[in-house]
C-alpha cells in the first residue's frame, strides 16, 4: 500500500505511477506480475478509479505494463536484465524506500554567470580518463547498409506544384500568431541597450555561455537533466550537431539510424563518409537486436516520439539499447523530438537524465519559436567534450550571439517556459478540434459528448495514451464510417491518417497536390518502402487552421473516392 499522504504537491496520479514503476525497477513487482485491477486498487488507496486509470496508462506509455484483453494488467519489464538509474526525485519513493542511483552530484551552480569566452579553452583537469579497450569490428551487418558510393533512395520532400493552396499538410512552419513578438522585440531592445560588448564580438564555438547557462537550467527543471552547462554546444540546427557527432566518432564508423525517421540524418551520414544501418521501429521502439554484432559506434533516435509514428520507445527497450551501448562502447545520439508539445498525460523521460556517460541529448529551439530561429544544442558526455576540445576547439561560433543573448534573456526572464505553456494549451485545443472532424465523419454526427470537452493541460484525466506505442494495433477501419480514420496520439503537431487499403497512395498524393492540398505519407520517410505504413498519411497542424481542415477535407474524401 502506498501512502499518498507524503506525495507533497505531486498529482495523485503521478504519485502512484511513480510509486508502482519504481517497485517493478527494483524488482518487488517482478515482470510477468499481474498488477491489482484498477477499481480494486482504488478502493485500495482510497482515490478515484480515474487517477489509478492515468496511472496506468502512464506505465502503458512508458513499456513498463502491458494489457491484456478481458485479463487485466501485467508487468512487461524485467528488472533482472538491466541496472536502471532513476529519472524522478523524492516524491515517488514508494512506501519501501528508497531505490535511487544517483549519477551525478548534485552540486553544480547555475547562479552566478560569467560571460567571458572561455567554455571552450582545453582544460583537462578534474575529469576522468575512460580507458576502454578497443573491440574488433564486426562486419556481419544483420540490415542493410548504407555507404557513401550508393545514393538513398525514396523521396525526402514532395515537388509540390505552384497552384493555390488550400491547404499545407507538410510544412514545419507554426502559427505567425503563436510567436511572442512583444516580448522578444522588447529584449532585442534591452540587449541592445546594455551595450554588451559581446553582442559584437565573434561567437564562442560552443556558444555563449550566459545561453549555455539558461540552458542547462531549463533542462534541470523540464527534463530532469543534471547538464553541465561547459558540455553544452550550441550550433545553428540538428544537422550541425550532428555533423560534430560523426566527425567525433571516426571517419567511416558505421552509425545507425531509424527506419522510418528523419531521413537528411541517412544524407549527413553518406556525405560524410560514413556506412548508415537503418534499424526498423516496431511498436516498442528501434528494434535493438539489429545492433548486436555490429560495429556500430553512434545510433540516432527521438525515443520520446518517433517521427514519423509516434511511438514511445517502451522502458524495457531503452534499458537494452543503453546496456548495448555500454557493452560497445558506444553512444545514443537523443534527439528529443516534439518532448515540448505532450498534451496529456505526464512528460516521457529522456535517456539522458538516468545515462548523461552513454547519451548525447540534443533539441532545437526552432520548433517551438519559429523556423527562422535557427538554435539548437546539444549535451556531450564527458569523454566526447574532451575529445571536441581535443579535435574540434578551433570551429568558429555559428550563432549570432545578439540571437544568443535574446534567448537567454527569453529563458532566464521565464517567458519561454510561460510560452511552451500557452502552445501546448492552443495547439492541444487545436488538436481537438481538428480530430472531432475526423471523428464526426466516422460517427456520423457532429454531436459527440466528447466534443464539448476543453484541453486542460492541469487536469489528471487524459486520453488513450498507449494508442502511442501501439497506434498501428489500435488502428480500425471501418467502411461505414469516414474515409480516414486518425491514429490517437496525445503527443506532437501531426496527425497519422489511415485510409481504406484499396487507396492508390501515390495516386492521391498527386491527386491532392494538383488541387492544392500539400501532403506526405509515412513510407515517405521509410529508407525503403515498407507496406505496414502504405496507407498511412502524415498530416502536420502547425500552420494550418481550423478552416483549412474543413475546407480541405472535403477534397481529400473526394480525391480518395477516384483513387480507390
Amino acid at each position: 500500500m502506498y501512502d499518498v499522504e507524503k506525495r507533497g504537491n505531486v498529482p495523485i496520479y503521478e504519485y502512484l505511477y511513480k510509486c508502482i514503476r519504481n517497485d517493478i525497477v527494483s524488482g518487488r513487482i517482478r515482470n510477468g506480475e499481474k498488477l491489482l485491477s484498477k477499481r480494486r486498487l482504488a478502493r485500495q488507496e482510497g482515490v478515484a478509479l480515474i487517477t489509478v486509470e492515468n496511472a496506468y496508462e502512464q506505465l502503458l506509455v512508458e513499456g513498463y505494463i502491458e494489457s491484456r484483453e478481458r485479463s487485466g494488467y501485467y508487468v512487461s519489464f524485467d528488472a533482472g536484465r538491466f541496472v536502471m538509474s532513476d529519472y524522478s526525485d523524492d516524491s515517488s519513493r514508494s512506501s519501501n524506500g528508497n531505490i535511487y542511483l544517483n549519477h551525478r552530484s548534485a552540486n553544480n551552480s547555475i547562479g552566478n554567470i560569467k560571460t567571458d569566452n572561455t567554455s571552450c579553452k582545453a582544460n583537462n583537469t578534474n575529469r576522468k580518463a575512460n580507458n576502454t579497450n578497443s573491440r574488433a569490428n564486426n562486419t556481419n551487418i544483420k540490415a542493410n547498409i548504407t555507404n557513401s558510393n550508393n545514393n538513398i533512395s525514396g523521396v525526402i520532400e514532395r515537388d509540390i506544384p505552384q497552384v493555390p493552396d488550400i491547404a499545407d499538410f507538410v510544412s514545419q512552419r507554426l502559427f505567425d500568431d503563436a510567436f511572442p513578438f512583444d516580448i522578444w522585440s522588447k529584449l532585442m531592445r534591452k540587449v541592445l541597450s546594455d551595450r554588451n560588448p559581446e553582442c559584437l564580438a565573434p561567437p564562442d564555438p560552443c556558444g555563449l555561455p550566459v545561453l549555455r547557462y539558461a540552458i542547462a537550467g531549463y533542462l534541470m527543471r523540464s527534463r530532469g537533466i543534471d547538464a553541465d552547462p561547459d558540455n553544452i554546444i550550441v550550433g545553428p540546427g540538428t544537422e550541425y550537431l550532428e555533423n560534430i557527432l560523426l566527425i567525433l566518432s571516426g571517419g567511416g564508423a558505421l552509425t545507425a539510424v531509424e527506419d522510418p525517421g528523419y531521413k537528411k540524418m541517412g544524407l549527413l551520414c553518406e556525405r560524410a563518409g560514413h556506412k548508415c544501418l537503418h534499424i526498423p521501429v516496431d511498436r516498442d521502439g528501434l528494434d535493438v537486436s539489429v545492433l548486436e554484432g555490429t560495429s556500430v559506434r553512434l545510433v540516432n533516435i527521438s525515443p520520446s516520439h518517433h517521427f514519423p509514428t509516434g511511438v514511445v520507445m517502451s522502458a524495457g527497450r531503452r534499458a537494452q539499447l543503453v546496456d548495448w551501448a555500454e557493452r560497445e562502447d558506444a553512444y545514443i545520439a537523443e534527439d528529443d523530438y516534439d518532448s515540448e508539445f505532450r498534451f496529456s498525460g505526464r512528460p516521457i523521460p529522456p535517456i539522458a537524465a538516468a545515462y548523461p556517460e552513454r547519451v548525447i541529448y540534443m533539441n532545437t529551439f526552432t520548433r517551438t519559436l519559429a523556423p527562422s530561429i535557427r538554435i539548437a544544442f546539444m549535451v556531450l558526455p564527458d569523454k566526447l567534450m574532451d575529445r571536441y576540445r581535443q579535435k574540434l576547439s578551433f570551429y568558429s561560433g555559428t550563432v549570432s550571439s545578439f540571437e544568443q543573448l535574446v534567448l537567454a534573456e527569453f529563458i532566464n526572464g521565464g517567458y519561454y517556459e510561460r510560452h511552451l505553456s500557452r502552445m501546448r494549451n492552443y495547439y492541444g485545443k487545436r488538436r481537438e478540434s481538428i480530430m472531432r472532424l475526423f471523428e464526426s465523419k466516422e460517427k456520423g454526427s457532429t454531436n459527440r459528448n466528447d466534443s464539448k470537452e476543453k484541453y486542460d493541460d492541469t487536469k489528471e484525466t487524459h486520453d488513450n495514451t498507449h494508442a502511442d506505442r501501439s497506434y498501428i494495433q489500435k488502428q480500425k477501419e471501418n467502411s461505414e464510417t469516414g474515409i480516414f480514420v486518425p491514429i490517437k496520439d496525445v503527443a506532437g503537431l501531426r496527425i497519422v491518417l489511415k485510409a481504406p487499403d484499396s487507396l492508390d497512395d501515390e495516386k492521391f498524393i498527386k491527386a491532392l497536390s494538383d488541387k492544392g492540398i500539400k501532403l506526405s505519407c509515412i513510407n515517405d520517410y521509410c529508407y525503403s518502402h515498407n507496406s505496414q505504413y502504405d496507407h498511412h498519411f502524415l498530416v502536420s497542424f502547425g500552420a494550418a487552421s481550423e478552416a483549412d481542415f474543413a475546407k480541405a477535407l472535403p477534397v481529400m474524401e473526394k480525391a480518395a473516392m477516384e483513387c480507390m
